[in-house]
């Protein structure tokens, strides 16, 4: 029997005093470069703020030997520890941004999101008739997690994404090929085009020293900054 499903969804947003920004984006995009140069200039402005990095603990230590190939479980069974690696996350996020501090997180519940419909989607979303079921499928995990004030989105060509990998000195991830990259590259595009409110868009191809200061241009005009 088949059932017919209508809802609507919306998002825990951040009614503490500190500031909560996520970075997003495929590989290679530069979150974490930009993470730490906005911490930088946090610091010029003499603010306090905590960086996060997605896979931290204990359970983030076991994700991080799945990422690399070392571990290999169900894609399934992945996507229910990297939640439980963000609930763990949350409770010290919510803890800081109470004391008016600002957090900064180099990927967050987004890239969840993306790579959740790129295993359950065998990577080709486009194929799939009931993307919209999929989409909420792995939302459902996180629609009650504290949403970041601002989601800024580093875009760059899956083409630029090999190339910057290739030219790096670290382990190949599991998701780390060309093939790939294209393919969560357009589940990314998908989801900003459903959820356009919630991402800031940035060229990530600029200048590294270009978009730190459009990041910070855009942050400085939050009320709570």
């Amino acid at each position: 029997m088949n059932y017919h499903i209508d809802f609507d969804i919306d998002f825990r947003r951040n009614e503490y005093p500190g500031l909560f920004i996520a970075l997003e984006g495929i590989d290679a995009s530069g979150k974490s470069t930009q993470v730490t140069r906005l911490k930088e200039a946090f610091e010029k402005d003499g603010k306090t703020v905590l960086i996060k990095h997605p896979f931290e603990g204990e359970i983030g230590g076991f994700i991080r030997r799945i990422l690399s190939g070392e571990l290999a479980i169900s894609t399934v069974a992945l996507q229910y520890l990297i939640s439980a690696n963000r609930h763990v996350q949350q409770e010290e996020i919510i803890d800081h941004l109470k004391k008016g501090e600002h957090v900064l997180i180099d990927r967050y519940i987004w890239s969840a999101v993306v790579y959740g419909i790129f295993d359950k989607g065998d990577g080709d979303f486009k194929k799939a008739e009931n993307w919209l079921l999929l989409e909420q499928s792995i939302l459902s995990m996180y629609h009650q997690f504290l949403i970041p004030d601002f989601t800024f989105y580093l875009d760059i060509s899956p083409e630029t994404a090999v190339n910057r990998l290739g030219s790096m000195d670290k382990e190949k991830e599991i998701y780390e090929d060309e093939s790939k990259i294209r393919k969560i590259t357009a589940i990314y595009k998908q989801i900003i085009a459903d959820f356009p409110e919630e991402f800031v868009v940035v060229d990530g191809e600029q200048s590294v020293e270009d978009i730190t200061e459009e990041l910070m241009g855009k942050i400085r005009e939050s009320s709570k900054y």
